[in-house]
């Protein structure tokens, strides 16, 4: 009997070690194991074709008549496509009411050679110019050709139609933009880059305002926005993005992602940069879990917490000004994004490995919250300041920045984009803030039964033998 009951003694010894062990092992799952990194791997895929559309209508004269941005900007285009080995064929278009190829797997250089040459006169003599353009029809012309393809649409994206100007024409022309695009994403898999850029403007603009007292107006050498829209498969677009910086091009100003959304959660820690009040980082600082916060501390506003994310974006293949933009980004309620920044300091040693750093505050600190941060494909406030439904004075200061039914076009490609990734977004953040212990909040609800059940087993052994001996 005294040697069964060492028996038993060590049994529990080993069960009660085993469950602690277990603990702590599920500890280290939850907690201590490094973060996955879901950033994406170097992106291995296929050549595939790219098509590039010029719109010719009347209203594009003026930006091939001299050299200028325009005409920059497409050499940069066409000779990336080439030096990065993008394409397996590369074909030049003009469209319109009709596509109108032009040069078809031409040699680099001869492509090159056309646009320097390119002139007005090309337009008109290539058999589909026309006055009026609706963007609607010749974006679904530019995608639905080939919509395995890259293809690239470069326009001044104006609406323009003898049917009107008004608003219940451009909310109409922005609902077939959406039905079209929805259309195809529900066919393909597609993202979508749009591109504002500016370029110097010799000849005629026409002025879209019906009421507007004059119908054109000369200029001579004002900028004026153009767009290079981008249509293709996630995987190529990404690629492409890898490839080309278009910050980098000649009249460059900003840009709006849409990109097929796969919720990565990007390599992130928690660290203390930038911090008011007072927290603990529970370790590693990749759990991203926060204990013990205290809003306040040696900031006035004794209501204020605020802490920061290191994160590794470099997945994103955006451009720096679409992801330092708070506007783009989603957060709870009851906090704000304050800041958004690069990190170019590579000596850090802690800051190794990570992009960016993004700094939040709340003036209402809750005792359990999931603070999210996530990246979405929200339409850009540059689109409506890019916007105008009145353009009767084209050398106006405030006008020569601004697209006529601009929004309208654009609305209705991101609503479509919403109506499939409905509540998707690039990437999200969450970090767990506590003001005692978050992982410990509710742990009464993990009592060990089963260990209290295998002791009384026990128990009710050593009861059971030692009746039978007396």
């Amino acid at each position: 009997m005294h040697k069964l009951s060492i028996l038993i003694f060590f049994m529990v010894i080993a069960i009660l070690h085993g469950c602690n062990s277990d603990s702590k092992s599920g500890q280290h799952t939850k907690g201590n194991s490094p973060t996955k990194d879901t950033t994406a791997e170097k992106i291995s895929v296929t050549k595939t074709n790219y098509n590039i559309y010029i719109e010719n209508s009347a209203s594009m004269d003026g930006y091939v008549k001299q050299p200028s941005d325009f005409k920059n900007g497409l050499y940069k285009l066409i000779g990336d496509i080439h030096n990065y080995n993008l394409s397996q064929k590369l074909r030049l278009n003009f469209i319109n009411d009709t596509i109108c190829p032009q040069k078809v797997n031409a040699p680099t250089p001869d492509i090159i050679y056309f646009i320097e040459n390119l002139k007005p006169t090309d337009f008109k003599n290539s058999g589909c110019e026309v006055k009026n353009s609706f963007l609607p029809n010749i974006i679904s012309k530019a995608v639905s050709a080939n919509p395995k393809d890259v293809n690239i649409l470069i326009s001044d994206c104006i609406f323009s139609s003898q049917k009107g100007s008004s608003k219940d024409f451009l909310s109409a022309a922005k609902e077939s933009m959406r039905t079209f695009i929805k259309t195809e994403l529900d066919r393909n898999d597609i993202s979508c880059v749009i591109l504002k850029l500016s370029s110097q403007f010799y000849g005629t603009y026409f002025i879209e305002n019906k009421s507007a007292t004059k119908k054109t107006e000369v200029l001579t050498g004002q900028k004026r926005p153009y767009y290079i829209i981008l249509f293709g498969n996630s995987l190529s677009i990404n690629y492409l993005l890898q490839k080309i910086k278009f910050s980098t091009y000649p009249g460059f100003e900003t840009s709006y992602y849409l990109l097929t959304p796969n919720a990565n959660k990007p390599k992130s820690k928690i660290i203390r940069t930038n911090k008011i009040g007072d927290f603990e980082i529970e370790q590693p600082a990749t759990k991203l879990t926060i204990n013990d916060a205290k809003a306040g501390g040696k900031n006035p506003n004794e209501n204020q917490f605020q802490f920061s994310v290191a994160s590794n974006l470099e997945f994103l293949k955006m451009d720096e000004t679409y992801l330092s933009n708070s506007a783009n980004y989603e957060v709870p309620s009851n906090y704000s994004l304050i800041a958004i920044s690069k990190n170019d300091d590579y000596t850090n040693e802690s800051l190794k490995g990570f992009t960016h750093v993004f700094t939040v505050r709340t003036s209402d600190l809750k005792q359990n919250q999931e603070v999210f941060i996530k990246l979405k494909s929200k339409l850009p406030p540059w689109v409506d300041s890019s916007s105008t439904e009145d353009d009767s004075n084209p050398l106006d200061s405030v006008q020569q920045k601004q697209t006529f039914g601009f929004k309208y076009l654009i609305e209705g490609i991101s609503e479509a984009y919403a109506d499939k990734y409905e509540g998707k977004e690039q990437f999200g953040i969450n970090v767990k803030v506590s003001s005692n212990n978050y992982d410990k909040h509710g742990s009464s609800s993990k009592f060990p039964w089963l260990l209290l059940l295998l002791i009384g087993c026990i128990i009710g052994i050593l009861l059971f033998f030692k009746n039978k001996k007396s």
